[in-house]
């Protein structure tokens, strides 16, 4: 946008350029600088740290809102500075001389006398990099390769990468517009902290380049397409990230930040459409922005810093924002389609579906056959249609509709020639770098009918010249479920295509003359769902769990990458070790881990050189790949011999294990699964315990402190009240530990252990003492008064009790205060006042509460069962199925069948269940003993996530321990807890625990009353 004639507001004190500087600088630009956001303000400009405090009015709501960064990129654009202009150093050898030294021995002379300091990577490793396999084709791997390995490794610039930094399936990919790298992006796993990956690729080569991890909520989403998008001069690397944000990285770069980002979407939950411009420095956006029924999206600048905003608040024009004036032949088609409006009468209108950018960048094109101006954000044509897409020159437009093809004149959509009848086209194909540049080639692929095979009809301009029938997949470009699939790519020039088929493999045509296709070879696709032709006559072939590299003209595998495999058998580390080094820790085959090492090492099996030289590469200045066959690269045996040897980071990190590493070592072949069933219950309490070690109080308190107490409460209730009194002192808050207490002191009084119960009130009373002033919830207030009741003071508690009623409120969950006071007061036997409460209708919340299950099993194990019936009965309760199976634990049968009466969970299983525990005549005693069915099944569970995928492993291993628990498997629950990642995330390793707790003891995954 320009600056000019705008009207911006800055806010905060900004660190690298001061606020007078700034004003300065934006007015000797054309803009107004003005104090505050007022319906006329175009943008604004945050210091660091100021989005807080903002308002939150309607005009700064609907104004967008820019960073620092993004402020220094606008003034350094506008002024023509941005980047200084880069100075490459003389060549550190004279290419003349690089292709006349005559063999190893005068090569070798040659590269010991260069100047290594002028090595530049993108400029001089190429044309090395050639002469050096030149070289090895005669003489195989000289002097000349290790010293040349020996200087690039020395200088920093390379580095020792493997190709396996997905650990989930590939869910977004792109060819650069040269045709030199591919982009191949993942998603989450069952880590969503540790984010998606990028890895970047150089074709010619067949290596991963870089490898960036950690994008924060991944790249794309499954199934989505075009979430990656390259510039044109494949310089900066466009993606969907964080569910529904787009930023911008280098491809050479190793941040897991983007250069610049957008959100803009209003909280959708899912990516949005977006392209990015030519130059790679802006974005059109698919958002709401005209309630008008008028045309829908954005265009934004993408060039540094982050922006954010809420464009569907936009009430009038605004310079990001789609025109809202429409030429009237396109506002009728507009309303045609059915831009009906909604309650608050807004309309929808239309979008720029599937948009890609003109070449030159002025105009933006839909698949809807939509042309709009870039910039003055204004439709220029609309022809609406199923597919459509603009030829590479930007001259032409393919469009399909239910008459058949038509070519469209780009600039203005008039019919250039049409309809094509070739049944119903599902993909529009163009060729670039046409040897002819007057002519367009396009490719239009047919699917199979009652009449015809699936065919390719090729098309030069506007004439047909040829048609070869083709079993492809039948993809369709409009199918927005799609993904990256891609059934055809053109090699440059267009005389060649390859395609993807149905059998799974890919086929290389000859078309230059269209009208007799020959096909030249077919491939294996290896489960490919994507083909593309890239530099050095290399086709691309993508999946979900794959990607291949395979020279056109020869077949030959230049690189074969299967992702997603896990060998048998451990990793050259494990434990707490493979979370240090998880990104380095690869499958180089179906049976075999390794692991690479900082400089220059790997662990893998002796012999395996040839394999390693297959995935490995030094990645040299991120951007281009060094055979490691040709020097520098130190294989080793095991993690316990690395830790000797390297003198590395990695190498300290190792030594950090080595206690760990031995043992492991001398312990041989892993033992069988589950180990003996010989831990106890003292054991999983202390595992509950060890996993809260990592946890941040302040920020998981919230948590720690009602799982601690209900776990207290469970010790009391199997015997052991000195370890409850243990669990009490854990507790991070003091009102919870107050609350704790006091459950503990009710409890051990009405079970007659007098002494211990004074001292568990006695605790709850000096935290009393500490907090005497502060405000007291309705759950703390009623505890304590549940406390002093047990205790021998009813007179206390019925104030407590008095204070605790006047707590209640229904936010933020209905009934949480309730059950709450209802819950002490109970326990204390105190019914008539619970039936008071619970008698008081006028005080009940209209809907019901989210732990009513926690409640009803409470009331139904207490024996309470006239109670339960009654909340069963109130507005909004229902009858969970937790409920229902306590039930049939308590061997009440009339009761599943009546109260179960329309829940669908009621089946002929739980009913004979309650039918033999009501002959067993006593409940169950938990824990239970595994029985061999029992043990059988959590082996079988074991081996299957021992073939799963690291990075999927988590949540069937919480599964796993749930079932171990449910059964009574405490030492299996003990061993798979240790699997499950211990970090500052209660969801992870304590969630688990206390689950495995709760089942144990009380076969219900809540925490127990």
């Amino acid at each position: 946008m320009e600056l000019r004639g705008r009207t911006v507001v800055l806010y905060g004190d900004f660190d690298s350029i001061g606020r007078d500087e700034a004003i300065r600088r934006l007015e000797a630009l054309g803009a107004r600088v003005a104090d505050t956001v007022t319906a006329g303000t175009d943008l604004v400009f945050l210091a660091f740290g100021e989005r807080g405090p903002l308002p939150r009015s309607d005009e700064m709501l609907r104004t967008p809102q820019f960073d620092e960064e993004a402020l220094l990129g606008m003034l350094e654009r506008a002024e023509g500075g941005g980047s200084s202009p880069t100075y490459d150093p003389p060549p550190f050898l004279a290419p003349t001389a690089l292709a006349a030294a005559a063999g190893s021995d005068e090569l070798r002379a040659l590269l010991d006398g260069a100047d290594w300091s002028a090595f530049t990577p993108h400029r001089d490793l190429p044309p090395l990099r050639a002469r050096l396999a030149e070289l090895e084709r005669s003489e195989g791997v000289t002097d000349a390769h290790r010293l040349a390995t020996r200087r690039l490794c020395d200088s920093g610039e390379a580095r020792l990468l493997h190709p396996y930094g997905h650990e989930v399936e590939i869910v977004g990919h792109a060819l650069s517009p040269d045709g030199r790298y591919l982009a191949t992006g993942s998603w989450v796993g069952d880590d969503y902290d540790a984010g998606g990956v990028l890895q970047i690729w150089e074709v010619a080569s067949g290596r991963c380049v870089n490898a960036v991890p950690g994008i924060i909520g991944g790249i794309g989403w499954p199934d989505y397409g075009r979430t990656m998008q390259w510039s044109a001069d494949s310089t900066r690397l466009a993606m969907a990230y964080c569910t529904n944000m787009v930023g911008v990285w280098s491809p050479t770069g190793g941040s897991m930040d983007p250069i610049a980002a957008i959100s803009v979407s209003d909280g959708n939950s899912r990516p949005s459409e977006f392209a990015l411009s030519p130059d790679g420095r802006s974005v059109y956006f698919h958002c709401g922005t005209n309630g008008d029924g008028g045309l829908q999206g954005c265009l934004v600048p993408l060039d540094r810093g982050e922006l954010d905003w809420l464009p569907n608040h936009v009430e009038a024009e605004h310079p990001y924002a789609m025109a809202r004036r429409l030429p009237e032949a396109v506002r009728k088609e507009f309303d045609r389609l059915g831009a009906r409006p909604d309650e608050d009468g807004f309309r929808v209108g239309q979008w720029i579906e599937r948009p890609v950018w003109s070449p030159d960048g002025t105009r933006l094109f839909g698949a809807n056959a939509l042309c709009v101006d870039a910039g003055t954000r204004q439709v220029l044509w609309y022809a609406q249609a199923n597919l459509s897409c603009p030829s590479p020159d930007g001259r032409l437009v393919a469009a399909v509709t239910d008459r058949g093809l038509f070519f469209r004149d780009a600039a203005d959509g008039r019919t250039r020639c049409g309809p094509f009848a070739l049944g119903k086209p599902c993909s529009l194909r163009w060729a670039g770098g046409r040897t002819d540049p007057q002519t367009n080639r396009l490719a239009v692929l047919t699917p199979g009918s009652g009449t015809a095979a699936p065919a390719v009809h090729i098309f030069d301009d506007e004439r047909h010249v040829g048609s070869v029938s083709i079993a492809h997949p039948e993809w369709r470009d409009d199918d927005k479920w799609g993904g990256d699939v891609n059934a055809w790519a053109w090699a440059p020039g267009g005389e060649r295509a390859a395609c993807l088929t149905s059998e799974d493999t890919v086929e290389v045509w000859s078309l230059a003359d269209p009208a007799r296709a020959r096909r030249l070879r077919v491939l294996a696709a290896g489960g490919a769902d994507a083909v593309h032709w890239g530099a050095d006559d290399t086709l691309v072939l993508v999946g979900a769990a794959c990607v291949r590299f395979v020279r056109a003209d020869t077949g030959e595998a230049v690189g074969d990458f299967p992702f997603l495999r896990v060998p048998e058998g451990p990793r050259p580390v494990e434990g707490d070790a493979a979370e240090e080094f998880a990104r380095q820790i690869f499958a180089l085959d179906d049976r075999t881990w390794a692991m690479t090492l900082e400089p220059g090492a790997v662990i893998a099996p002796h012999g395996r050189e040839d394999a390693l030289d297959s995935v490995l590469t030094w990645a040299v200045g991120r951007r281009l790949a060094w055979p490691v066959r040709w020097g520098g690269l130190q294989v080793l045996p095991d993690a316990l011999t690395a830790a000797d040897l390297l003198d590395s980071e990695d190498g300290e990190i190792l030594r950090e294990y080595r206690e760990d590493l031995a043992e492991r070592a001398d312990s041989g072949e892993p033992s069988a699964w589950p180990p003996p069933n010989t831990a106890g219950v003292d054991e999983l309490y202390e595992a509950v315990r060890r996993s809260l070690a990592h946890l941040d109080h302040d920020r998981w308190g919230f948590a720690i402190g009602p799982y601690l107490r209900a776990a207290a409460r469970l010790r009391v209730r199997h015997g052991a009240p000195e370890a409850a009194l243990a669990l009490i002192d854990d507790v991070p808050d003091v009102t919870d530990r107050i609350a704790a207490a006091s459950d503990v002191a009710v409890l051990l009084a009405r079970a007659g252990r007098a002494h211990a119960a004074r001292t568990a009130f006695d605790c709850a009373e000096s935290l009393v003492a500490e907090v005497v002033g502060k405000e007291m919830n309705a759950d703390i207030a009623a505890s304590f008064g549940a406390a002093c009741h047990a205790l021998g003071d009813p007179g206390r508690a019925e104030d407590w009790f008095r204070r605790a009623r006047a707590a209640i409120s229904v936010e933020p969950n209905p009934w949480e205060d309730h059950l709450a006071v209802l819950h002490a007061v109970l326990e204390c036997g105190r019914e008539d006042l619970a039936r008071e409460i619970l008698a008081d209708r006028s005080s009940h919340p209209r809907a019901g509460y989210t732990s009513e299950p926690e409640w009803l099993v409470y009331l139904v194990r207490g024996g309470r069962i006239d109670l339960a019936r009654e909340f069963q009965r109130l507005p909004g309760w229902e009858v969970p199925y937790e409920v229902l199976t306590a039930l049939a634990e308590a061997g009440r049968p009339d009761l599943l069948e009546g109260w179960g009466e329309h829940n669908w969970s009621v089946d002929e299983e739980l009913v004979e269940r309650a039918h033999l525990a009501a002959a067993a005549g006593t409940p169950p005693v938990r824990p239970l003993t595994p029985t061999d069915l029992d043990v059988e099944e959590l082996a079988k569970d074991y081996a299957e996530i021992q073939q799963t995928p690291h990075a999927r492993r988590q949540r069937p291993i919480e599964l796993l321990i749930q079932s171990a628990a449910e059964c009574g498997h405490l030492s299996a629950v003990l061993d798979l807890l240790e699997l499950v990642p211990l970090s500052d995330d209660f969801n992870d390793r304590p969630s688990a625990a206390f689950g495995a707790l709760w089942l144990a003891l009380t076969g219900f995954n809540r925490p127990p009353w």
